[in-house]
């Protein structure tokens, strides 16, 4: 297959890290990206040099336009990462999720190309059961799960009438070793990790025995790039592991591993819409996309561990070691 490639939100958590392997296996990359979250500064020095970085918006169909032409395919990752983004900003963040897809779409399909694979999101699935199985039905219960489902809606549309393959990927908790651009915003895994390090409290959400499929970052790269690799219909892919941890285990595991006792504060949950379980069936997954998770859940702690304890003599640490707090600062829905 042809390997010229155009990714948007390649600067972000999800694509300097699928990035990084694309390159490795040869592909020839262009990012769009506003470097909203991902700032150019948290681009790894061994990818900066090897991708032509375009700044903007998907929202921008001129520009879309320009950096479609001459590729050969497109991943997709440019929208809000956090449902706290869409509580904050819901017209930002609904406006870049459904309005910069559909223009890529359509970008695509006058340009020609033929397969499109994106993030749509495991939140889709909230209200039913676990473990979340991809034929299940959606009735997604906040603005990013609504916003996702929309767009996984017009993904079909335009591959039936146009013929564009399109592969929707949802990630279950993705978490790894360089969330720092997050802030506030990254996964509990990091937070809990960062805070622990700086000798300040956890603070879990209601009584820590939430779970999530917690999802290396290198793995969630690794599955998107194999949805673009294989030849496969329009359908939609979980991205996850089948593993459901709770809160409480990710602090027994990150206090095992740096031999210290963590005892989290527990605060009431402060918004209205809060997933007590997330856990994917990784079947289809794995017998029709042929992936597989490998990293578990104790290995990705150790490698957040060790980068974090090697940001703790950079300047990206003072604003990392209580970016956890921001949950305090939310008001109560």
């Amino acid at each position: 297959m042809s390997k010229n490639v155009l990714v948007t939100g390649g600067a972000g958590f999800i694509g300097r890290n699928m990035i990084r392997g694309m390159l490795g296996d040869g592909y020839h990359i262009t990012s769009l990206d506003n470097f909203k979250i991902g700032g150019w500064e948290h681009i790894p020095e061994d990818i900066r040099d090897h991708v032509e970085w375009v700044q903007g918006d998907t929202r921008n169909i001129d520009l879309l336009m320009q950096v479609v032409k001459g590729k050969d395919s497109v991943i997709h990752l440019a929208a809000p990462s956090s449902f706290l983004m869409y509580e904050e900003d819901p017209v930002g963040g609904a406006s870049v999720t459904t309005h910069g897809f559909i223009n890529l779409l359509e970008a695509m399909r006058r340009q020609g190309l033929g397969k499109l694979v994106y993030a749509s999101t495991s939140a889709v699935y909230e209200g039913n059961p676990v473990p979340y199985v991809e034929s299940m039905k959606l009735s997604p219960p906040d603005l990013k799960a609504l916003s996702k489902k929309w767009n996984e809606e017009v993904a079909r549309q335009y591959s039936e009438r146009y013929g564009i393959t399109v592969i929707g990927m949802r990630p279950f908790s993705v978490y790894g070793h360089d969330e720092f651009s997050k802030g506030g915003y990254a996964n509990v895994i990091s937070l809990f990790v960062w805070a622990v390090l700086n000798d300040v409290i956890p603070v879990v959400w209601g009584d820590g025995r939430q779970t999530r499929d917690f999802i290396y970052v290198e793995d969630a790269g690794r599955a998107f790039q194999t949805a673009l690799e294989r030849d496969l219909a329009t359908q939609e892919f979980n991205v996850g592991t089948g593993v459901e941890t709770s809160f409480n285990e990710v602090l027994s595991l990150i206090g095992e591993e740096l031999g210290k006792e963590i005892e989290p504060k527990f605060v009431d949950v402060p918004i209205a819409i809060y997933a007590q379980r997330l856990m994917a069936d990784v079947s289809r997954a794995v017998e029709v996309l042929g992936f597989q998770h490998e990293v578990d859940v104790r290995e990705g702690i150790r490698r957040v561990i060790k980068a974090a304890r090697g940001a703790q003599s950079t300047q990206k640490w003072p604003g990392i070691s209580s970016a956890q707090m921001y949950f305090e600062t939310l008001p109560a829905s």
